[in-house]
């Protein structure tokens, strides 16, 4: 065995150009797998740290249920012996305004104690009154404050309030508060409220299981009391899993970069082999049986491998832990799973040999008489395997019939097994149809002229080489196109659902009172929509059930009444009322049915109609027409702005200029259409950016296995290069050659990749949104562009070294062996 590692090392040392593709597929591969354990280890530690660090000052951690109405709950703590301090924590969320910024915060309770407080101001000082806030560091420069500067806070209905930012402090990792920004401030500021949870200290931590049942003996029903270590590891447990669907997403990508890595390395060694025919025959001749030359090249795999792998795995862990860092949440530091890193190195290396395996097992049927001939190893050009391709065919459609099913039934569980299924059928049949199809591509490339025909010559020549090369490609290929399609049709999917849902884009309300009309202006102004007007309100009593119920009537004027509800602009007969289906529906009415409104001391007679419209702002309950109402002598006041979009609209943008217009104004809250769906977006956006990674390294792994395929290519095409040479055949024809192959393998495997993808893609948001909304095809042509045009790029870059090797073929060589 020391002498088959001693061979295997001096061939690596002799060549370490044939195996530099292999040590840069396994690299990337290794790198996915070791950056996905890293991401996930230091991510994990960050957020354990992020959801624990409030309570690493205390000893014991109270908590109250909803049911605990008591502010001061706690304060019996306080005479329990050994108990030194009490502090209350409290939180609230609020809306905040600040330059031409408007956002969700939340503001946490600062502990009296000051022993008990986990974090330490950088500048200015801690708040001492109801007015009075800190705030981390990013928070502050996100609104454009600084320490000394002026902030409006309000709270629901409540009337804003202005806080002073008495001091800063730079947190090193975002909280995890829910919440666009982060305040801090004194218990004084949540004045009435009750704490959900208090902090307490004890005089002798050695006691801390006794003193734990004294404090739970004092609390009142609903408070309970626990160890701050364990509330710290419960908070850690509830929080570390935040990154998951992040990591299994990784995880994802890292198997088809090792997929795609396998299919370059095995194609690699079979060419490595085919260079390599005499040299394998001469050691056979010489009294080597077939295990030692199967040895040898395993050998070879498995340093290429460890190579590949142990570099991969650096760059891995300095990628994942950068991942963390640039989502906040790497404030523990690096951390490295030893057992994961070591687990991923093992993974290249094996991946690494099971690739070689088959072309190792192929070297063994080399017979040592090719010692003595100088022929090269004829092209490896026949395709067999037609059973093969029989039961990859039958996999593939077993697994199209489940992934349609899925998709009429919405089966997300039904989705993921057709997927593995076709994935499956896929990798047995598409390698044998590509290169049965190899040979109408020739006819096609002779069409195109002398070079272009040579090239189709060379690619039908060697099908099964071919095959496999594109292979790589079709596999991540496909995993852009299915991902670019999934997340392009689910936001498409996802807007139409919403203005469906929601035909006012855009509400603005007051508590009331009426609406700034210079709010209503710069609201009309924004291109994004195309109708906004003032909505006028008055409180009103529905009947239920012989009670009436409090809620309100919004009037609608002419010009949004023609818009949005046409039945009030056009009716000419009784007064009608829009309520929404289900309060129809609740109480047995149905589309025409007469109902009564309270208003005042008066009762308003309507005729009843179901709409979207009454339901979809989140606090009006009847919609009718101001004409309706000011023909009942009723007056209502202007409190409410709608807005309807245009038509394609940009949901983000009109979301920024909304919340602009809305920032200077503190008095009305937002609602509508345009306040829904933001977290699906962001998921889709990050689908759209993982799409767009994993094409880069597509075509890296793409380009390395054609640029290494081409390159052996040229060698084991020397002959027939050189008498082309002398035949007259320019050196710039040789580059086009070698180009077009290049380009037809990626964009073979790159249509392929496309035509597998969308379906798959299409499929996967039907069974996601397909119970809740109607899908809405939507394909992302620009995209799908790109990764065509990507896999022309790749396969003119993947020729270039290739192809000067190629021009320095002198004529005379073509005589000479």
């Amino acid at each position: 065995m020391i002498m088959i590692f001693a061979l295997a090392w001096a061939q690596v040392r002799t060549y370490p150009a044939r195996l530099l593709a292999i040590i840069a597929a396994v690299l990337l591969a290794t790198g996915f797998l070791a950056a996905t354990a890293t991401f996930a280890a230091t991510s994990g530690e960050g957020l354990r740290l992020t959801a624990a660090a409030p309570l690493t000052t205390a000893d014991i951690v109270l908590d109250a249920e909803s049911s605990v109405r008591d502010p001061g709950w706690y304060r019996a703590v306080a005479d329990v012996a050994g108990v030194r301090t009490v502090d209350p924590q409290f939180a609230r969320t609020v809306n905040v305004f600040g330059g031409d910024r408007r956002g969700s915060a939340n503001v946490q309770s600062i502990a009296a104690t000051p022993e008990i407080r986990w974090f330490h101001l950088d500048h200015g000082s801690w708040p001492n009154g109801t007015g009075q806030v800190v705030a981390d560091q990013r928070t502050l420069d996100d609104l454009g404050v600084g320490v000394g500067g002026q902030l409006i806070f309000r709270q629901g209905d409540k009337q804003p309030v202005t806080v002073t930012v008495t001091g800063s402090t730079d947190l090193e990792f975002r909280p995890l508060t829910g919440s666009s920004f982060r305040f801090y401030a004194d218990p004084s500021f949540f004045a009435g409220d009750v704490p959900p949870a208090a902090l307490a200290t004890v005089d002798d931590p050695d006691r801390l299981a006794a003193t734990i049942d004294a404090v739970d003996r004092a609390l009142p029903p609903g408070a309970s009391a626990m160890s701050a270590a364990a509330a710290a590891d419960q908070a850690a447990a509830r929080f570390a899993g935040g990154n998951t669907q992040l990591v299994v997403l990784m995880m994802a990508f890292a198997a088809v970069a090792l997929l795609a890595s396998v299919l370059v390395i095995a194609n690699t060694f079979h060419v490595v082999i085919v260079q390599r025919v005499r040299q394998i025959a001469l050691l056979r001749l010489v009294g080597g049986h077939r295990g030692q030359a199967s040895r040898m090249l395993l050998a070879e795999a498995t340093i290429a491998g460890a190579v590949g792998a142990t570099a991969g795995a650096a760059a891995g862990v300095a990628v994942g832990y950068l991942g963390a860092a640039l989502l906040d949440i790497s404030g523990g530091g690096l951390r490295v799973n030893p057992l994961a890193l070591a687990g991923s190195v093992l993974v290249g290396v094996l991946a690494t040999l099971a690739a070689a395996w088959l072309p190792a097992r192929r070297a063994t049927r080399i017979p040592p008489v090719r010692a003595l001939q100088e022929a090269a190893e004829p092209p490896a050009g026949a395709v067999r395997g037609g059973r093969r391709l029989v039961v990859g065919a039958v996999v593939t459609v077993v697994a199209a019939a489940v992934l349609a099913v899925a998709g009429i039934g919405a089966s997300l569980p039904l989705a993921l097994v057709g997927g593995l299924l076709l994935a499956v059928g896929l990798l047995i049949a598409l390698p044998r149809l590509i290169a049965v199809l190899l040979p109408s591509v020739t006819w096609l490339l002779e069409r195109f002229g002398v070079a272009a025909g040579l090239a189709g010559s060379s690619l039908s020549q060697n099908a099964r080489r071919t095959a496999a090369a594109a292979m790589a490609v079709v596999v991540g290929s496909a995993l852009i196109a299915c991902l670019a399609v999934a997340a392009t049709t689910g936001r498409a999917t996802i807007d139409a659902d919403l203005e469906a849902r929601y035909p006012v884009a855009v509400s603005a309300r007051t508590d009331g009172g009426p609406i700034s009309g210079d709010t209503v202006r710069r609201l009309a102004a924004v291109p994004e929509l195309s109708v906004a007007s003032t909505v006028a309100t008055v409180d009103a009593r529905f009947s239920d059930g012989g009670k009436a119920t409090p809620a309100q009537l919004a009037a609608l004027p002419t010009a949004l009444a023609g818009t949005l509800a046409p039945e009030l602009a056009a009716s000419a007969g009784p007064p009608i009322v829009l309520l929404p289906a289900a309060y129809l529906a609740a109480r047995g009415l149905s589309d025409g049915s007469p109902v009564s409104v309270g208003v005042g001391n008066r009762t308003l007679q309507f005729i009843a109609h179901a709409s979207r419209l009454a339901d979809t702002t989140g606090q009006l309950l009847g919609v009718t027409s101001s004409d309706a109402l000011a023909a009942q002598g009723v007056a209502a006041v202007p409190t409410t702005a709608w807005a309807v979009a245009r038509p394609g609209f940009d949901r983000a943008l009109l979301a920024d200029r909304v919340n602009a217009v809305a920032a200077s104004d503190p008095a009305v809250e937002l609602g509508g259409g345009i306040t829904e769906g933001s977290d699906i977006a962001d998921v889709l956006a990050i689908l759209l950016g993982l799409s767009l990674a994993m094409l880069g390294v597509t075509v890296i792994i793409a380009l390395l296995g054609i640029a290494n395929l081409l390159g052996l290519s040229v060698i084991e095409r020397t002959q027939e290069m050189a008498l082309l040479r002398a035949l007259g055949t320019r050196r710039g024809r040789l580059r086009a050659m070698l180009a077009i192959e290049a380009v037809t393998i990626t964009l073979v495997g790159a249509a392929a990749g496309v035509v597998i993808g969308v379906p798959v893609g299409l499929v996967g948001v039907t069974a996601t949104v397909g119970a809740t909304a109607t899908p809405v095809i939507r394909l992302p042509w620009g995209q799908l562009g790109l990764l065509l045009l990507a896999a022309v790029v790749t396969g003119v870059l993947a020729s270039v070294a290739p192809a000067r090797r190629a021009t320095r073929i002198s004529p005379a060589q073509g005589l000479t062996h």
